[in-house]
């Protein structure tokens, strides 16, 4: 498997994986009727958005692999 590959998908991997949680943790807070602490709206966007940015990154370094023909 070519380096550019095993990059993407373990890019890819890692934001799946973390979209899986937070979507487990919410379910787990919302049953439980837990709110979080006032104040902690820019960590939950982070935490939100940084699924997507991983799973961006490997779109982009496969695509960028894929055209300039890396190993």
């Amino acid at each position: 498997m070519k380096s550019y590959v095993k990059l993407a998908s373990g890019f890819m991997l890692t934001g799946i994986g973390a979209v899986a949680l937070e979507r487990a943790i919410a379910g787990g807070m919302a049953s439980g009727n837990i709110h979080l602490p006032a104040g902690t709206g820019g960590l939950v966007s982070v935490l939100a958005l940084a699924p997507l940015a991983l799973i961006a990154a490997g779109i982009v370094v496969y695509i960028g692999g894929a055209v300039l023909g890396l190993k």
